[in-house]
């Protein structure tokens, strides 16, 4: 699918390709909901589930809870409902959405107003890597909530032990798995220079891919670590190497569009290897002129390209174009909310909306889920990690002058990695 300009505001329209949910309803053990302030898990079986929604709507990703609403519209609107909620076997479904800035404190206080305040049964997101790493901490509080991760991808949050905690995605440094071997052996770039955000996503994005390209040969020139946020790129782009064969670019959202169209106006000719969300279709998709810059760049993740031969991802992106404020093509955020959120709700058919003492059965259920998803097939190792399919990609014009994406390769049943990685100077440790 194209990456064109601009975003698609037609209205929603239902898609039904996968199994059929009749809308939801259950809470935890309860005999009604949770009052405001308390935890309404472990008390007998409630007529409604109450699903609080956290994903980011300012700062640099604020078009996250509209991915989000994207997706959870394809996954509810399958199955009769809306992004308000549904019913399925006479119970109820209840979302309530609660919007970040993609720091850690507005995660933090968000979660627990969705908890503590509203009463929620489950914890769905969050999108931004800090965000995550708090989320989880939070949920090792609240055994009796199940949380179920929406795009954060730091590689330690499925390693900290919160048995109630559930990441139907990859990690962030899975996303670059083949892609430091593909950049020194296939591009032949020796030397490689870095930018990258300075949060915990980038830091593991990154290590994913020097890892493996230091360890095949490659050297790193320099390491420049940005704020959220930062704007002009000037000086970073004149610290560029002359000897730098590539530069890799960690950046996300407007940051990356920012600073693709500088690389263009700065005449930077070096080719680019981006991380995950660098040349997302949220940056290829804007009106800047980045194209000098974006042709060529090669980066890993989970969203394949324009010419993936998946009759499941083309139903799911023909029913995501259709939302509210969706983008032409499915972004980062989109697929990785909608493919958590599905199978949140293929967990809950499974227990027939009864979702146990404590959640037992929800999470057992979810635990041993298989599905095959747009992206490919998902099951859950011993952490609650989600096993995916992961894409490298290249950016291309297609024949019509758009920026798009085409495949490189696919790898299939990637695994996580035990390795957390940190700012890091050089090659990383």
């Amino acid at each position: 699918m194209k990456l064109n300009k601009g975003k698609n505001r037609i209205a929603a329209l239902a898609m039904g390709f996968s199994l059929a949910l009749v809308a939801t309803g259950c809470a935890p053990a309860g005999s009604g909901e949770a009052a405001p302030g308390s935890s309404s898990a472990g008390a007998a079986s409630s007529d409604t589930i109450k699903i609080g929604v956290l994903s980011t709507s300012e700062g640099n990703l604020a078009f996250g809870m509209d991915e989000a609403k994207a997706a959870i519209g394809v996954a509810m609107e399958a199955r009769g409902g809306t992004v308000e909620g549904g019913t399925i076997a006479g119970k109820k479904v209840e979302l309530i959405y609660e919007g970040t800035d993609g720091t850690s404190a507005s995660a933090q206080t968000k979660a627990k107003k969705l908890v503590e305040n509203e009463g929620v049964d489950i914890v769905f997101g969050p999108a931004s890597g800090d965000e995550g790493e708090t989320v989880v901490q939070y949920a090792l509080t609240e055994p009796d909530v199940t949380f179920v991760n929406g795009a954060a991808s730091p590689v330690g949050m499925t390693l900290q032990n919160a048995e109630n905690f559930f990441r139907f995605m990859g990690d962030s440094a899975m996303w670059m798995g083949g892609l430091g071997d593909h950049a020194f052996k296939e591009k032949g770039y020796k030397k490689v220079y870095s930018i990258a955000e300075d949060y915990s996503f980038p830091y593991d994005n990154a290590g994913g891919f020097f890892s493996e390209f230091c360890a095949a040969g490659g050297e790193v020139t320099g390491n420049s670590w940005v704020p959220v946020g930062t704007t002009d790129y000037a000086t970073i782009i004149s610290k560029i190497p002359a000897d730098t064969d590539a530069v890799y670019v960690g950046l996300g959202g407007a940051d990356a569009a920012s600073f693709l169209s500088q690389a263009v106006t700065a005449g930077v000719e070096k080719p680019l290897i981006g991380g995950s969300i660098t040349v997302d279709t949220t940056a290829l998709s804007g009106d800047a002129n980045i194209s000098d810059a974006a042709v060529g760049t090669i980066t890993g993740g989970p969203v394949p390209g324009a010419d993936y031969d998946n009759p499941v991802w083309k139903t799911f992106s023909e029913a995501y174009a259709k939302q509210p404020k969706a983008f032409p093509s499915p972004s980062i955020f989109g697929i990785l909310y909608y493919n958590a959120f599905e199978s949140l709700l293929l967990g809950i058919e499974e227990t027939k909306g009864e979702l146990g003492e404590k959640h037992a059965d929800l999470r057992a259920s979810l635990s041993n889920l298989k599905w095959d998803t747009p992206t490919g097939p998902i099951s859950m190792d011993k952490n609650r990690q989600a096993i995916v399919d992961n894409f490298l990609i290249e950016v291309v014009d297609d024949s019509s002058g758009e920026l798009t994406q085409k495949n490189l390769s696919k790898s299939s049943n990637v695994t996580q990695g035990t390795t957390v990685y940190d700012r890091f100077d050089g090659c990383p440790n």
